[in-house]
């Protein structure tokens, strides 16, 4: 169903067998958007069943996947 918004995949480290570790994410960024931005992407969430937050990190993952094919080189901080 998502399949132009998949996120990259995360390289594999080794894990004993069992439940995966929850992925932890740090606080919330206010990112300021028009009304009709903030909207439209959780009216596009709620279509694709996924979380406001998920839909973000799907989006800025592809993204990021396209500048790094144009050649951008990224410093990640």
């Amino acid at each position: 169903m998502l399949s132009i918004w998949r996120r990259k995949p995360e390289p594999e480290a080794a894990v004993e067998q069992g439940a995966p570790e929850p992925v932890r994410r740090t606080q919330q960024q206010n990112i300021k958007v028009s009304e009709d931005c903030s909207r439209a992407f959780a009216a596009l969430a709620k279509a694709l069943g996924v979380s406001r937050a998920a839909l973000f990190e799907d989006m800025v993952a592809e993204r990021l996947a396209m500048a790094e094919r144009q050649g951008v080189k990224l410093k990640f901080e």
